[in-house]
């Protein structure tokens, strides 16, 4: 186990600013949301609960406060809050709907009195006003003790859970970037001790996750779906239409979960038509969520059907560099479809080898035939190949056989004919 200083960035909708009097306050702060996976880490939705009580009456500096030496230092320090109070500090810290909220009381005379603070309330001001709808980001500032452990979380893996979650301050951030790069995460804070730690700064994330393409049947639904509505349009679209401090936490292909104020999750089911427009089906089903925990030793990320479809390539000799998903399945099919096509080919062949050996042995016997009856007939050889087969076999089986042998009398070739007549026979058979 090992103790972390961690900056959590979020952002605060403008909607949430009102003021009564001189006092202005900030709701709905969201320091985290449960069972998120950020920077590998897993905050459990036990330890958050635990964790938010010590965010009560904590202040809310202009943002994370440093010492003259440029360090990070506690908001509770004297040269903090000389230099970064600027009379704002949470209140009503709570963990309600599946989140870690807290609202922000800003004390306006108190305020006024500092640069920082002055800028803050011009913001304040413009929010409620509408001349400035953009969100202002805070980020807490807290401590934690990590355990090590492997899982996964919403599809997400997780080297450590954090554990023991103790809140220094909520700094409200007016000159500093809200996106947490790496490069604006690097800093040193000096602790109680007097070392130095390291700051990591991540940013929580409580937009609705998109789930309608996980796995291999999501990867392939992602191949026939309509792609004109973005997912943007759909998760918008659905939390306006849910009920007043309710959250779209999932979207799936047809339904979403979304949770009520008192973190319940419930199932609804959706229908997104072409023009962009979402609409709720049907009636909210509660449900529970459920959160998977599995070894994640020598495990790697692969989409089972996805890999076996780039092996089968591979093993084809197909150069699968730089094809996209699509080009990969029609690729697949290709390979798939080509051992099929390859036999229909050759049998199609010998078909044609058989009728090519059926009609040259007709060929052959109309040949003979057509020569044998012509002997004793004034119609040609070709006049009797212009004959269907089976006519000519009518024929030969009509004309009386040749008689080989010794004879009291002797007959002249085209004897045993005499007694018909070819014409005769072939104009029968025309009747």
């Amino acid at each position: 186990m090992s103790t972390k200083r961690v900056h959590i960035v979020s952002a605060v909708n403008a909607a949430n600013i009102s003021k009564s009097g001189n006092t202005y306050t900030i709701r709905d702060v969201v320091g985290a949301v449960d069972d998120i996976v950020m920077n590998r880490r897993l905050y459990p939705a036990d330890q958050l609960a635990a964790g938010v009580k010590s965010l009560n009456g904590k202040p809310a500096p202009a943002g994370h406060p440093k010492n003259s030496k440029g360090q990070h230092i506690s908001a509770a320090n004297g040269e903090a809050l000389a230099a970064a109070w600027i009379g704002a500090y949470c209140t009503n810290a709570r963990h309600e709907g599946g989140r870690t909220l807290t609202d922000i009381l800003v004390n306006g005379d108190m305020a006024m009195a500092t640069e920082q603070g002055k800028k803050l309330v011009e913001r304040l001001d413009a929010a409620i006003a509408g001349t400035n709808a953009d969100p202002i980001h805070v980020s807490t500032g807290l401590n934690l003790i990590e355990v090590v452990a492997n899982g996964e979380s919403h599809g997400k893996k997780y080297t450590s859970i954090a554990t023991n979650l103790q809140y220094d301050h909520l700094a409200i951030l007016l000159d500093e970037v809200g996106a947490g790069t790496p490069e604006q995460g690097v800093g040193m804070f000096l602790n109680s001790e007097g070392g130095e730690d390291a700051i990591e700064t991540i940013q929580v994330n409580q937009e609705p996750e998109d789930r309608r393409y996980e796995g291999a049947i999501g990867w392939l639904r992602s191949l026939f779906t309509n792609k004109d509505i973005s997912f943007d349009q759909i998760a918008s679209g659905l939390q306006l239409l849910v009920p007043d401090s309710c959250w779209v936490r999932e979207v799936f292909p047809g339904y979403a979960v979304w949770v009520d104020r008192d973190g319940k999750n419930w199932r609804q089911e959706y229908h997104a038509s072409e023009n962009g427009s979402v609409a709720w089906v049907g009636q909210p089903v509660e449900v529970l969520r459920q959160v998977s925990y599995e070894p994640v030793t020598n495990h790697q990320e692969i989409d089972i059907v996805k890999d076996q479809i780039i092996a089968a390539l591979n093993a084809a000799g197909v150069n699968v560099d730089g094809l996209t998903e699509a080009q990969l399945l029609q690729a697949y099919n290709s390979v798939v479809a080509k051992p099929h096509q390859e036999a229909l080919a050759a049998a199609n062949s010998k078909v044609a080898e058989f009728e090519a050996a059926k009609t040259a042995a007709e060929n052959s016997e109309r040949d003979a035939l057509a020569a044998e009856l012509a002997t004793n007939s004034s119609l040609t050889a070709d006049d009797f190949k212009a004959m269907p087969l089976a006519r000519l076999k009518e024929l030969k089986a009509k004309a009386a056989p040749v008689s080989v042998g010794n004879s009291q009398e002797q007959k002249k070739p085209g004897d045993e004919f005499a007694s018909y007549s070819i014409n005769s026979l072939i104009d029968e058979g025309k009747k």
